[in-house]
């Protein structure tokens, strides 16, 4: 999936609003030393380098930083009139965010690898997020150059909490920008991970979080499959880096929440036919050993929202049964059925959605982590 890099770049301007550029030979005046820019010469930053930052599931060399996850970020505090980011990428959206305020969109093409960002006077923070997840494939960051000079500086302390998401559709963000329940087919710019219950919950929470989830998948049985079970649902891919990869194993070691949330059964349950419950709640099982053996006695909540009242029993069967085996720190959660004008593509949940949902998880967490 790696684009030659020897053709030639298309550069694609996207101006960031309500900032001012400033020339390119002529460093900026009149600022703090620490803020003035000293160089006007080029200057290319590897994806490696440690003054960038990054949340998520990313596998980094000094070449490039890979990725497929939704939500994963890619943050850095610049100080520079202007910013290329090299992105080898074509198939996902990404969010552009500076100093914390949403600027841009990117929509990624094949045939493009270079996006410039106007930064403006004086030192600016930027952060970058991936906006769809892993069902519309892997994207690269190869790194970021200052074309007209420029250096990176000290980014602030990450969030000491962390959380980590595992499920399907809703955490990933389906269509939850959409503009209707038919999107005619139509669906990578309406997906928005910074804007799930997911994302906003922990956001509330001032927890850092990593969604490992993907679309369409469930805990036993993947939407629409015609047997009662799938070879490979979610939990399959639970151990990788990358969905994508089963070569590259996720260091557990790397990142370790404080508290994992999981919503899963939407898929297994909303076509015929569904699983067994005793399938599906050693499916749940199955996985949290998982998330047991790489956490320990990390608290864990179990999801389900009250539009498969089946899928609820399940998932409080589950959370009971954990209890029982010794997992003490397992909970059951029953979050809202979003209402019909809360609806995106294909029936999902749309932002207003996601915040209820986010709120009702945000009040089950606090009192048990005492956030």
């Amino acid at each position: 999936m790696v684009i030659a890099r020897h053709h030639r770049f298309v550069a694609f301007a996207l101006i960031l609003f309500g900032m001012s550029s400033v020339g390119c030979s002529t460093p900026v005046k009149n600022l703090p030393e620490d803020q003035a820019v000293t160089s006007t010469k080029p200057v290319t930053i590897a994806p490696n380098d440690p003054s960038i930052r990054y949340t998520g599931r990313v596998a980094i060399s000094s070449e490039q930083a890979q990725y497929d996850w939704a939500n994963i970020q890619i943050e850095f505090h610049a100080q520079a009139s202007q910013v290329e980011l090299l992105l080898e990428d074509g198939k996902n959206d990404y969010n552009v965010f500076l100093n914390d305020t949403f600027a841009r969109t990117i929509s990624t093409t094949a045939d493009n690898q270079i996006y410039v960002l106007e930064l403006g006077e004086g030192s600016n923070r930027v952060k970058i997020t991936k906006r769809t997840g892993p069902n519309f494939g892997s994207g690269a960051f190869l790194g970021l150059r200052f074309p007209s000079g420029g250096k990176l500086l000290d980014l602030p302390p990450r969030p000491a909490r962390k959380i980590e998401f595992i499920g399907d559709s809703y955490t990933v963000g389906y269509g939850n920008e959409g503009p209707d329940l038919d999107c005619g087919g139509v669906y990578r710019p309406h997906e928005n991970s910074a804007r799930t219950f997911a994302t906003i919950a922990a956001q509330e929470l001032n927890a850092e979080s990593h969604l490992i989830a993907i679309s369409g998948y469930g805990a036993v049985r993947n939407y629409g499959d015609a047997n009662t079970t799938s070879p490979n649902p979610v939990p399959i891919y639970y151990g990788r880096t990358l969905m994508e990869r089963e070569d590259l194993p996720w260091d557990f070691n790397a990142w370790s929440p404080d508290a994992v949330v999981v919503k899963l059964g939407t898929n297994d349950h909303s076509t015929q036919p569904q699983p067994p419950a005793d399938v599906f709640i050693k499916g749940i099982h199955g996985l949290l050993k998982q998330v047991h053996a790489a956490y320990d006695d990390v608290p864990v909540f179990l999801l389900a929202d009250a539009s498969l009242p089946e899928l609820v029993d399940r998932m409080e069967i589950a959370a009971q049964q954990q209890r029982k085996m010794g997992n003490q720190k397992t909970y059951f959660v029953k979050l809202s059925q979003p209402a019909r004008d809360q609806l995106g593509c294909d029936w999902h949940p749309l932002v207003s959605a996601h915040k209820t949902m986010a709120a009702e998880l945000i009040a089950a967490i606090k009192p048990v982590m005492n956030w």
